[in-house]
């Protein structure tokens, strides 16, 4: 999934979930990561991640456009959980399901909330100054994410990745990572100039009215209620 498809899902959206307002949302959010952590037993987890899914596909996000990037905080959490003595199988289970779910809850937030709206909520906690360093740090990763994403699909059409070359491989991906350094050096330069350039001051970033509670706020808020206490509660 590209920045372009959540920001599309984000902003498109008219669903119950889309029409909350930012804050409630992140304490949605807050609530099941802390479910999450405090959990030890893998009944609280599928429930927690089978709401999740259903508040998904109910705010109309397609599954099958995001589900692929669940596997990655799944394999990491289960290689590091396997590599500790004495867990069996149920802790490497416990806790790869700890990472999906909590996954699953940022791809929730991501996928119904703009991105201007949840950084204008951290401008509440943070800086002005450290909060728009934080969403420009989110906006280039995935534009780098891209630009790496074209540039492995021109090493494999140049024929510089071969599975039985290694060292050819590895050749390969030192030559791309230094070219995406060059490239996010000069992307960084020329955004300090567009940013100089249109009088920019910390804070200037947000406009709207994201932070404004809403009716449909309390969804949200009784949902994670709601989490909290079955985990607490089983």
């Amino acid at each position: 999934m590209h920045l372009a498809d959540i920001d599309y899902l984000a902003f498109r959206g008219h669903s119950y979930w889309h029409r909350a307002s930012a804050p409630a949302k992140i304490l949605f959010t807050i609530a099941v990561i802390a479910a999450v952590v405090l959990s030890r037993k893998l009944l609280p987890l599928v429930l927690t991640l089978v709401l999740l899914l259903t508040l998904l596909i109910t705010a109309g996000i397609p599954l099958r456009r995001f589900v692929h990037l669940l596997f990655y905080p799944a394999f990491l959490a289960g290689v590091f959980a396997m590599s500790l003595p004495g867990n069996g199988w149920t802790g490497p289970a416990l806790v790869s399901l700890k990472a999906v779910t909590a996954a699953t809850a940022m791809v929730l937030l991501l996928t119904t909330t703009g991105a201007p709206a949840i950084f204008t909520c951290l401008r509440g906690w943070l800086p002005p100054l450290i909060a728009d360093a934080i969403f420009l740090t989110y906006r280039s990763f995935f534009i780098l994410l891209d630009r790496l994403a074209n540039f492995v699909t021109a090493l494999k059409v140049k024929g510089g990745y071969n599975p039985l070359k290694l060292l050819v491989n590895l050749r390969s991906a030192a030559a791309a990572l230094g070219v995406l350094l060059i490239h996010s050096l000069d992307t960084s330069e020329r955004m300090y100039q567009v940013l100089a350039l249109r009088g920019y001051r910390p804070g200037s970033f947000y406009e709207g009215k994201w932070y404004q509670p809403a009716p449909y706020d309390v969804g949200p808020l009784l949902a994670g209620l709601a989490v909290l206490l079955w985990v607490v509660m089983l």
